[in-house]
């Protein structure tokens, strides 16, 4: 595994477990998961359009972490998902 992506994954367990501290196990439904992971690449887009390197890496590490969390309520729970045809 090149170094790089160790280092990754591993910030990626640091950014989870801080979540974890944070604010707990949560339980959202897609919508939201959705919402916080868009939020999240949108601060990865703001730090790449502005060329704030540091600030895009540890953007892309909450984009990962927030994907994994999102990963994990949905195996921990199942998940209802919106009719969207009806939306």
């Amino acid at each position: 595994m090149p170094d790089w992506m160790s280092e990754f994954l591993n910030a990626i367990r640091d950014e989870r477990a801080r979540q974890d501290r944070k604010w707990g196990e949560q339980d959202h439904s897609p919508e939201i998961w959705l919402a916080i992971l868009l939020e999240e690449v949108g601060e990865s887009a703001k730090a790449t359009l502005e060329g704030q390197r540091d600030e895009l890496l540890k953007e892309l590490v909450q984009v990962a972490a927030v994907a994994c969390a999102f990963y994990e309520n949905v195996q921990r729970n199942g998940t209802e998902f919106p009719d969207v045809a009806r939306l």
